[in-house]
């Protein structure tokens, strides 16, 4: 049981870690626009497809944490469930601290392409027009965005 635990811990800090770096990288690339009072189809299905790339990688580490929670509480009591889950958010802000994890970097940037090229070959097999124009114009603001080289940020 405590190697459950402990590989449980892990994966959800790095999961916790990718969904908040997800999320500064979005915001640092600003492909989010501002809802005013006339907010076109095109900008509120680029809101839609950001919002989902954010909800997948919340709900995968929402689950690890219930996971982890219901692990340990049942091995030992409730409160240690939730004090692994805490100590795990912790470690997730720690281990956002990586170079790999900043916003920016090119290692975030390359997993937000894939994600859209993979939300765009969905939408292209579905048909969905509506969703495959503001897939393909956010794919070409990412690509457009200058990667920053953690190799550098590492050797100095």
């Amino acid at each position: 049981m405590p190697v459950v635990v402990i590989l449980l811990s892990v994966v959800l800090m790095l999961f916790m870690a990718l969904a908040s770096a997800v999320q500064r990288t979005l915001r640092t690339l600003d492909l989010r626009r501002t809802p005013g009072s006339d907010v076109s189809v095109e900008a509120r299905a680029q809101a839609m497809i950001l919002l989902g790339i954010c909800l997948r990688w919340l709900n995968t580490a929402f689950l690890l944490a219930v996971s982890l929670y219901v692990v340990t509480a049942r091995a030992s009591a409730w409160y240690y469930g939730v004090a692994f889950v805490a100590l795990c958010w912790i470690g997730s802000l720690l281990i956002g601290e990586m170079a790999r994890l900043q916003p920016g970097s090119a290692e975030m940037v390359a997993l937000l392409v894939a994600e859209l090229k993979r939300r765009r070959d969905w939408y292209r097999a579905a048909h969905n027009i509506a969703y495959l124009s503001p897939v393909e114009d956010l794919l070409t603001r990412v690509r457009s965005f200058p990667r920053t080289n953690t190799a550098r940020a590492l050797h100095r």
